[in-house]
């Protein structure tokens, strides 16, 4: 055999053997993630990004150009490089997309999202403006009989604060007989934006009318200048009450009310009137006072929950299970996080309470920090030495606050968790004090169905509309999530030794979604409010008793917590 043709021979051997070890021994598979986006001008928080869509959001502020926007780092899977460099400054008017690289590569996604606030209002003028950002376009409407050749512009904002040049201001007396062009100049954006101004013989409109259970929201436009109110009446009834004028808030030609002391389920006629002028007359029904199961927590079973024995359950019976606990998961190492208690509020009619207690569920130092805690839910698994937890229950009604009672014992934090995943905007040290916390939420979630286990074995399923992974942050329950109708807390930062009656109001205004119908509640109540993070302090305890949901008005809704 010539030296050649040995030569060939051994090239196509090594190929081979190269070929074999490349397909012998894969490259790991390691799914990589944007975990954080920083720069000047923006925000972005960790619900901000999303792996599934693999997508990050980052939030403007008013005055910053999107055109020019300085990204100054941006966090990612370790050992993941990308194909955009950082720091750097990015035209965000389009998406910026970049190339995470490792062993893979996976695409993603940076969008800005810009909130500008636009303000248009001329004397006279009904109701508020109707501004179309797109298109810029500006529509408002004045009374019938107005001469629309000498209407004077009382606030006029078409660009961020601050920075926006504009050809015309406040003060300025302009001819809208014909649509007026008015140039808006910010960064090197320059916009032209047309206004119309119409008349209308419409001078007073009932835009809104929200029924609660007691109480209700009301929303309409008059005649600048006019007595704006509102007026009520049973239906089939002749005479009106007039909702009080304290209760009433008008700007300009709009008014807003909130009105208590409905009766439950029955059907009112609401008017709006402005001045002599009356809008046309909307009816509505209120809800009803629906209560929340097992609240005053008198009922209570130790129960075996697939393979585990002996857990200490808040219901007499899987099927009526209304509240959850995080014991399914500590009844692993035997410990119990939540139990009942006859040390109860002055004056109950009960003989038990809930109390909680924070605490490391582990032997030998192996094992992690749990918070006691009863919420409406269901622990559905174990994973580890996590938990998958599922939050909120149907409900449908209008609540205006959280009444109850607890008393709370502060603990040291010595327990601080893990330094990958922490709390947002929180630093958290041991010897920091502990806080709890006590929240209520209304939403209209879309409920999946999650499979229950425990101990490894499968129990069932079960439709939540909230499912938290412990290992993961960006699955904790988001009180700024867009499915939120209404939020209010109680955070505890200080011991409080003796049952204390507390009232939780309801905040919907924040959310701008009055209007959409609640679809489940949650209610939390935990000794330690960062225990999702296993951060907190084996010395804190929380009791709680007799829940109750108001359906009046409450003084200041919408104002943080009263401890009475």
């Amino acid at each position: 055999m010539s030296k050649t043709v040995k030569y060939i021979i051994l090239v196509m051997l090594y190929a081979a053997v190269q070929a074999c070890i490349r397909n012998d021994i894969p490259y790991p598979v390691v799914e990589l993630a944007i975990t954080s986006v920083s720069g000047e001008g923006f925000t972005c928080s960790s619900s901000d990004i999303d792996a599934s869509k693999r997508l990050a959001v980052i939030h403007l502020e008013e005055t910053t150009d999107i055109g020019n926007v300085v990204i100054s780092e941006v966090g990612m899977t370790e050992g993941a490089s990308t194909d955009v460099t950082f720091p750097g400054t990015f035209d965000l008017r389009s998406d910026l997309h970049l190339t995470l690289e490792l062993y893979q590569e996976y695409d993603w996604t940076i969008s800005a999202e810009q909130e500008i606030t636009r303000i248009f209002r001329v004397e006279g003028q009904i109701g508020e403006a109707v501004i179309d950002a797109d298109k810029h376009e500006v529509r408002a409407e004045v009374p019938m009989g107005m001469d629309l050749s000498d209407i004077r512009i009382l606030e006029i904002k078409l660009g961020p604060e601050g920075i926006t040049s504009m050809d015309v201001e406040a003060g300025d007396v302009l001819s809208f007989e014909t649509p007026q062009t008015v140039r808006v100049t910010y960064h090197d954006v320059v916009e032209d934006w047309v206004i119309t101004i119409e008349t209308t013989d419409v001078l007073a409109s009932l835009t809104s009318v929200v029924p609660g259970t007691r109480v209700m929201w009301l929303s309409g436009t008059g005649v600048p200048d006019t007595e704006i109110g509102f007026r009520y009446r049973k239906e089939g009834e002749s005479g009106w009450t007039d909702v009080d004028d304290g209760d009433v808030i008008v700007t300009g030609g709009m008014a807003e009310a909130f009105v208590g002391g409905l009766e439950p389920g029955t059907d009112y006629q609401v008017q709006l009137y402005s001045g002599e002028n009356f809008s046309e007359i909307l009816g509505m029904k209120t809800g009803i006072e629906a209560g929340l199961p097992n609240s005053d927590f008198e009922e209570w079973a130790t129960l075996d929950v697939g393979t585990l024995k002996n857990v200490v359950c808040p219901y007499l019976s899987q099927e009526a299970a209304f509240w959850g606990t995080g014991n399914p998961g500590a009844a692993i190492l035997g410990k119990v996080l939540t139990d009942k208690t006859e040390d109860i509020r002055p004056g109950s009619d009960g003989k038990y309470a809930v109390r909680m207690e924070s605490m490391f569920a582990g032997v030998l130092g192996i094992g992690k920090f749990a918070a006691g805690n009863i919420f409406t839910g269901s622990y559905l698994k174990t994973v580890g030495m996590s938990g998958l937890v599922g939050f909120g229950r149907p409900f449908t009604e209008r609540p205006v606050a959280l009444h109850g009672w607890m008393k709370y014992t502060r603990g040291l934090i010595d327990q601080t968790g893990s330094s990958s995943m922490q709390p947002e905007g929180s630093a958290i040290s041991a010897g920091d004090p502990d806080s709890g916390i006590i929240y209520i939420a209304l939403g209209d979630w879309t409920p999946e169905e999650f499979g229950v286990s425990y101990d490894g074995e499968t129990v069932g399923t079960q439709e939540m509309p909230i499912c938290v992974d412990t290992r993961d942050a960006k699955t904790f329950f988001d009180k700024n999530s867009d499915a939120v109708i209404a939020y209010g807390e109680l955070i505890l930062d200080e011991t409080v030794p003796d049952w204390t009656e507390f009232t939780i109001s309801l905040d919907y205004a924040r959310y701008d979604r009055l209007e959409a119908k609640p679809t489940h509640i949650v209610v939390i109540c935990t000794s330690s409010r960062f225990g999702d993070y296993f951060i907190g302090s084996t010395g804190s305890r929380m009791w709680v008793d007799d829940l109750d949901l108001l359906y009046d008005k409450v003084p200041q809704p919408g104002s943080e917590a009263d401890l009475h």
